[in-house]
């Protein structure tokens, strides 16, 4: 094989075939980019258990072929290249010959024949769908990363008559995002929130269109088809949950205060954590206390309904992340069990109260203890051979005297 590239395309290419190529695999040839021409365009492709891509790029054809060339050892040479045409030219199963300007590079490489390339099914059926990356970062951050349960660690996609929703929770709050109205349809999957967020990564803000194959869902664009397994099991109605929560009083704030608010309250966070929310009419304090000190702020709020009062207690660093994935004007509303209702038109979440923590546990500061100084063996053999001397002539004593009487 050898092909001339735009240097830009191909570094672009090789960054997404990098992103989903795994780091680790017990088969050396997975964390390679396969490269093949195919149909006068180079297809640049990467895959492991969970997902696959496939990506097409202009390019000059001199010579057909195939090659594999380590995802990351590609995205790298490329990224330090500095020429706009660059030059890909497998001499034989095992060498392959990357020229750019006047920077060579030459290496070994892995035999293509070896590389299992994944078949990405085609959907029968796709709907087009908007504002992708959008709606993975409003839910993805909400999604368990450790739990005994698949469906957890998974954002659940709803395709309805009213469009695209999105859901995720790890148990402590729920995320639920609008997505494109216009996305209508009668499915539902369960996609791992980590494949989701490659997806949103790869194709950007561009439209997609989006189908299932049964066990798989595959994202499309005109270069790009991205496919991720998707989750076997029942979620839970997150309709019902929000609608359990009874709403004790509302105020009307803004995001960007509440989340610059918190952030620099945040400064003082560590292992041991006592945080808190506490209103009182136009008013909304946060205070955080833990092993490094206290810090406290606040902020103006607007209350709609209901007498904002009270002390709650929530968990900083979730709570922090609900604040960085809302925008706009924002609804915060407290339930009866102190759960924190947080809306905006486009998300809602939901975050459960805590018990008030324990107080912090304050290490007493280290002071230098003088060190007794242990005798050295030498000695200690000395005094011990001086004490086992003594106790003999004891013992003879006695009898010496009886001898002089």
């Amino acid at each position: 094989m050898k092909i001339v590239a735009n240097r830009e395309e191909l570094l672009s290419a090789a960054r997404d075939a990098q992103l989903v190529a795994p780091d680790k695999s017990p088969l050396d040839v997975l964390e390679c980019a396969y490269l093949a021409t195919e149909d006068g365009k180079l297809t640049v492709a990467a895959g492991n258990l969970e997902t696959s891509m496939e990506r097409r790029i202009p390019v000059q054809i001199e010579k057909e072929g195939v090659t594999v060339i380590k995802a990351n050892l590609l995205a790298e040479m490329l990224r330090h290249l500095t020429g706009d045409r660059v030059t890909i030219e497998q001499k034989d199963d095992r060498r392959v010959e990357i020229t750019c300007g006047e920077s060579f590079y030459g290496f070994s490489t892995l035999d293509a024949a070896t590389y299992p390339r994944l078949e990405i099914p085609f959907p029968g059926d796709t709907v087009t769908v908007k504002g992708l990356a959008a709606m993975a970062k409003r839910t993805v951050f909400a999604a368990a990363e450790e739990s005994d349960k698949p469906q957890m660690k998974c954002v659940h996609l709803i395709f309805d008559s009213n469009g695209l929703r999105a859901v995720s929770s790890d148990s402590f709050r729920i995320a639920a995002a609008k997505g494109d109205s216009k996305s209508a349809g009668a499915v539902d999957m369960l996609i791992p929130a980590a494949s989701l967020e490659k997806a949103a990564r790869l194709m950007g803000a561009r439209d997609v269109q989006v189908g299932t194959t049964g066990k798989a869902v595959v994202f499309m664009r005109e270069d790009m088809i991205f496919s991720a397994r998707l989750v076997e099991g029942g979620y839970f109605d997150d309709a019902q949950m929000f609608s359990m929560a009874k709403t004790q009083f509302i105020v009307l704030s803004d995001a960007e205060s509440l989340r610059r608010t918190m952030s620099s309250v945040y400064a003082v966070v560590g292992a041991q954590n006592r945080f808190n929310l506490s209103f009182s009419a136009n008013k909304l304090r946060m205070t955080c206390e833990s092993e490094y000190g206290t810090s406290s702020a606040e902020t103006e709020v607007v209350p709609l309904s209901g007498v904002p009062s009270g002390i709650y207690w929530y968990n900083p660093l979730k709570l922090l992340e609900c604040f960085k994935a809302l925008t706009g004007t924002l609804r915060l509303e407290v339930a009866q069990n102190g759960a924190l209702l947080m809306r905006t038109d486009e998300l809602t979440c939901m975050q459960v109260c805590m018990r008030e923590p324990k107080p912090i546990e304050k290490k007493a500061p280290k002071t230098a203890e003088k060190k007794t100084e242990k005798p050295d063996k030498k000695e200690k053999k000395t005094k011990e051979s001086k004490a086992k001397g003594a106790a003999k002539r004891k013992k003879k004593e006695p009898a010496e005297l009886s001898e002089a009487a």
